[in-house]
């Protein structure tokens, strides 16, 4: 296959909150002319396992978005190649699952209350084929009742932090997490530093054996990617680059404009390879 060249490592299906199965997804990704993509829905490796047997005619590195906190803040990690069988990755996967729903229960008897009713299994009809709900699902049923006008309304006034409706998802602690990840066989990548509520908690998260920092992201600045990658050096961490792609109607409409560096394409390029022997290895 050609050299690595146009990748996006952050892409998400319908078997969490994306708009596209995870085959649809992949045919686009083919169509556009990407070398190197990663599905990452959040909390869940399902869309591996719709793809069985995975498509040819593109490099598909296997990913999750897990969520994770540190001191009481979100903290999201990707996870790249992993062992999809491992019996840790499926137990925190299962937690997930079991923890976003009863966390749905708990929101929409708070939206009931104040006015704006929603049977559970409205929201399931929207939460994709594993029924993993997360926030936007219950948004997109908001905006569909006519509760809000859009999805940002909907976080804005009633299910975003800390607002009347919402509820705290289940969540593990960042160490937890790369423990999992690491004992899984895989590389764990902060997503989306520039998102972190307290930027100090970067480094800190680093020295918990952080494997990689996803440099480029849609919400990045020129100087927070600039300060990524030069942590990224100092730290010896692989760099990646993704787009946090749900759909076309999500601000992340982005799919195949990740404009990449050579250093981040070589990082990318390095991370693939080593994926490549070790799963052959098995």
């Amino acid at each position: 296959m050609t050299t690595i060249r146009k990748i996006n490592l952050h892409l998400h299906t319908n078997v969490s909150d994306g708009a596209l199965s995870p085959l649809a997804l992949i045919e686009r990704a083919k169509t556009i002319g990407l070398d190197l993509i990663s599905i990452t829905d959040h909390d869940t490796a399902d869309a591996y396992r719709i793809l069985d047997p995975v498509p040819t005619g593109i490099r598909i590195l296997p990913g999750i978005e897990f969520s994770s906190q540190h001191e009481q803040h979100d903290v999201h990690i990707l996870a790249y190649g992993f062992d999809i069988d491992n019996p840790g990755l499926n137990e925190l996967m299962e937690f997930y699952l079991v923890g976003r729903r009863e966390r749905a229960v708990q929101m929409l008897a708070k939206l009931k209350k104040l006015g704006m009713p929603i049977e559970l299994e409205e929201v399931v009809a929207v939460s994709g084929s594993r029924e993993l709900i997360v926030r936007p699902h219950i948004a997109q049923v908001m905006v569909a009742k006519g509760y809000c006008q859009n999805k940002n309304e909907a976080f804005d006034k009633y299910i975003g932090n800390f607002k009347p409706a919402y509820h705290p998802k289940p969540e593990v602690h960042v160490e937890k997490a790369l423990e999992i990840i690491h004992n899984a066989g895989a590389w764990a990548v902060i997503a989306h530093p520039g998102k972190l509520e307290v930027a100090s908690h970067l480094n800190e998260i680093v020295e918990m054996g952080l494997d990689g920092i996803e440099v480029w992201h849609p919400d990045h600045s020129f100087l927070q990617m600039r300060d990524y990658m030069a942590l990224a050096r100092e730290k010896k961490l692989l760099m990646t680059a993704g787009s946090d792609f749900h759909g076309e109607l999500d601000r992340h409409n982005l799919m195949d404009v990740v404009p990449v560096t050579e250093e981040v394409l070589e990082s990318v390029t390095y991370l693939w390879r080593e994926y490549i022997c070790r799963d052959k290895s098995k």
